[in-house]
């Protein structure tokens, strides 16, 4: 695995969750948007009687959302654990992107650098994680 897939597996796994969390909200949406009335037959009606079946599709949604946001926090952690281990500002742009997941811009202003110079310092911060990443592997 490269830095930069190791580094973005949190990105990945927090926007799997967001996703996640999304279908969730949906399928909330559509139990409240159909009733079943005592003919048995939906009908369109901001009153809703979930059917057993909407509460299983709710509650695999709702699973699927919780799975996805622990995966995503053990994943935080893990990078977040290598991050820290890095000093100087090395450590601090890769922790701006990689934990808070903030845009190139948005780096240079917090940090006081050109577009260039975060750049450069990430190139150098990357071959610091590539050379720690090697040396967990050949253990």
């Amino acid at each position: 695995m490269t830095a930069k897939q190791f580094l973005r597996q949190y990105e990945e796994a927090s926007n799997k969750a967001l996703q996640r969390k999304r279908e969730y909200k949906k399928q909330l949406e559509l139990i409240g948007s159909v009733s079943v009335k005592m003919d048995g037959m939906p009908h369109g009606s901001n009153i809703s009687k979930p059917t057993e079946e909407d509460a299983l599709r709710l509650s695999e949604k709702a699973q699927k959302w919780r799975e996805a946001e622990l995966e995503a926090i053990k994943l935080r952690q893990e990078v977040y654990e290598l991050i820290d281990a890095i000093p100087g500002i090395e450590g601090k742009v890769l922790y701006e992107r990689y934990i808070n997941l903030h845009k190139w811009e948005e780096i240079c202003i917090l940090l006081h650098y050109s577009w260039q110079g975060i750049h450069l310092i990430h190139r150098r911060a990357l071959a610091i994680v590539d050379s720690r990443l090697k040396c967990t592997t050949d253990m």
